[in-house]
């Protein structure tokens, strides 16, 4: 049977804390007809190594400026024009990429499978400083531009020097002992620093010395056997349009949104996930781990509406793009679903290998990269 639900695969893996397997999953919903409102017209396309590979990474393009970044799990980054696809510059490098890519001013950083983070000049590609961290890293390490925080698979945090990767501080979580595949990327507001942990919590720190600001509990273990008791905030955090909220999702837990300054919760909603969530026009988009997708009012006082149709097929986060919510699947499908109700306006095939890593739209394209290395920039227009 090919489907096993995303979270099945994460526990049945070798690469885990410990195997497991979820004996309830079920097929994925089949994919139905409907009359498409709109098109997603490509245009432009880049191939760039292999991508994902085998691994369950989620190795994400990051715009600067106007420029794209991209990178492959076998060593490959490139520099793109975002609006054309032209490349800036291709460089080939011995590093087993797992988490990428992050950018702030002069440069870009990547994590290993090999437990290093490396900076690299923006401009010309090349590594520009190389150190060692005590596990792989999985997410794409963030800057404010003085300091650069990683978190590592094994729940440390470390802050580093900007300009030479000198260890500045460190924090280590309690991991515990079966987890999700991954870690949630840092999310870096002015001189705060704010992480998901595999233990439920989220936590900010002072960036400049790693000092704990506060912390939230976003999931809570309960039930008696260890997948039961699963707990991850995995999905990437969400500063809201405000700039002053954050929003945390949790796997087998809720959704919190959280006062950046004070880390006052402003509300909970329960709701599982493993990836993360987006907002747009005073509404909060949340892919659920069945794989229903939900719209919150970002006050958090109801549930506007939920889409069903796309259950079990391992969505990515979600993302809002010319009036409508964007999603992939793990056939390589992607979905455009209407912002104000929910129902499919469009769909087309970008990757048999497979949609994972989160997209981004910069309000005049939409770019999606998907597990086999190629990256597709995509117009939504009326039929």
């Amino acid at each position: 049977m090919r489907f096993i639900s995303a979270v099945s695969i994460l526990l049945a893996s070798a690469m885990m804390v410990a195997c497991a397997s979820d004996p309830t999953s079920r097929e994925p919903a089949k994919l139905t007809d409907f009359k498409a409102e709109k098109k997603l017209k490509e245009v432009w396309s880049y191939s760039l190594g292999d991508g994902q590979a085998e691994a369950y990474h989620r190795i994400t393009p990051v715009i600067d400026g106007d420029e794209i970044f991209i990178a492959s799990s076998n060593g490959k980054m490139a520099a793109l024009k975002k609006s054309s696809g032209k490349k800036v510059w291709k460089k080939s490098y011995d590093l087993r990429i797992a988490g990428g890519v992050g950018v702030s001013g002069t440069l870009l950083f990547i994590g290993t499978s090999d437990g290093e983070v490396v900076a690299i000049d923006r401009i010309s590609g090349d590594i520009v400083w190389r150190v060692p961290v005590n596990s792989e890293v999985l997410a794409a390490p963030q800057s404010n531009g003085s300091v650069v925080v990683v978190q590592t698979y094994a729940g440390e945090v470390q802050g580093l020097n900007f300009d030479d990767g000198k260890l500045l501080w460190s924090y280590a979580s309690q991991v515990p002992r079966l987890t999700l595949r991954g870690t949630s990327t840092p999310k870096v507001v002015g001189d705060i620093a704010m992480i998901g942990f595999a233990n439920g919590r989220v936590i900010a720190f002072d960036i400049d010395n790693g000092s704990e600001l506060w912390e939230q509990r976003i999931s809570v273990p309960q039930g008696s056997t260890e997948i039961e008791r699963l707990v991850d905030v995995d999905g990437r955090l969400l500063v809201m349009e405000d700039g002053q909220t954050v929003v945390a999702t949790g796997y087998q837990g809720q959704v919190m949104a959280i006062d950046i300054r004070s880390g006052r919760p402003l509300w909970v909603k329960d709701t599982s996930s493993y990836v993360g969530a987006t907002d747009n026009l005073g509404k909060v988009f949340v892919v659920t781990s069945d794989g229903s997708v939900n719209a919150i009012d970002d006050n958090g006082q109801g549930a506007l509406w939920t889409q069903t149709v796309l259950a079990r097929r391992e969505l990515t986060e979600p993302v809002a793009f010319e009036g409508a919510i964007g999603v992939g699947d793990f056939e390589g499908y992607l979905h455009m679903l209407a912002r104000d109700d929910g129902h499919l306006l469009a769909r087309t095939k970008v990757d048999g290998d497979g949609l994972r890593a989160p997209m981004t739209a910069d309000g005049k394209l939409l770019y999606v990269y998907g597990n086999s290395g190629e990256l597709i920039a995509y117009k939504l227009q009326d039929r």
